[in-house]
């Protein structure tokens, strides 16, 4: 796995100050209007872009950020179907989490014995729902690559494939999934210092910079799982190409 590769593939390209450019442009406008629904829509066309990426560097292409041109609308659906596999995958995670009412309202009982049952019920809920959140982050490399080879919602909703993948190269995962964190943590420090030190007006353009840059990171680092190893998720039927009927 090239680490460093990550980090600085998109100062590689040709063309880097103008697609950096225009996305940290679609992310200002976001942040702008995220006060209403419409904002949403440049994080979208983003998560989308960045799929594309991923795409590209699976698939060996030299500099992997395409041009912002005539895919905008694709971007944009690529990135409603993650989110909604995302949701999807974490329902399990936001039933329990809705189910803590249940021992919340027992702590509010005048019974010492139903206090105690409400806050362990509360830890024990909590410790799945955070469970489950660790898995979904997991398997997010595995949903990412899927979307991104397919452009399929279904796709990223076969789970025992999905899994599957996940478990064979869980090394990988691990790694990539610490190295986001990281990486995201990092980035928004140095944009924040920055825009501070650019007398807090640079703010505004650095940390959707920022961003940005993260999920160029973000993609990168999950094209790189499993890749040259072979991909159980290329190999499921909803990908296979049928052969051609006899004549």
């Amino acid at each position: 796995m090239d680490i460093g590769k990550s980090l600085t593939y998109y100062f590689e390209d040709p063309r880097w100050v103008n697609k950096l450019a225009i996305g940290t442009g679609i992310l200002i406008l976001s942040s702008l209007f995220s006060a209403v629904l419409v904002g949403l829509i440049g994080y979208l066309i983003i998560i989308g872009y960045a799929l594309d990426v991923l795409r590209n560097v699976r698939n060996g292409e030299q500099y992997p950020m395409p041009e912002w041109k005539d895919r905008w609308g694709e971007w944009l659906v690529q990135g409603v179907r993650l989110v909604i596999a995302v949701i999807v995958w974490a329902l399990p995670a936001i039933i329990v989490g809705m189910a803590t009412i249940v021992p919340v309202a027992l702590t509010n009982s005048n019974s010492n014995f139903w206090t105690t049952i409400g806050g362990l019920g509360i830890a024990c809920l909590w410790c799945l729902v955070v469970l489950w959140s660790i898995i979904v982050a997991l398997v997010l490399p595995g949903i990412s690559i899927r979307l991104a080879e397919t452009e399929k919602l279904g796709a990223t909703l076969a789970f025992g494939d999905i899994l599957t993948f996940t478990r064979q190269h869980i090394g990988d995962v691990i790694i990539v999934t610490l190295l986001v964190m990281v990486a995201s943590v990092v980035v928004s420090l140095i944009a924040t210092v920055v825009g501070t030190l650019l007398c807090l007006v640079g703010l505004i353009v650095t940390i959707p910079a920022g961003t940005l840059i993260t999920y160029l990171i973000q993609a990168h680092l999950y094209a790189q799982v499993g890749m040259g190893r072979g991909t159980h998720l290329a190999t499921t039927d909803e990908t296979a190409v049928s052969p051609a009927p006899e004549p």
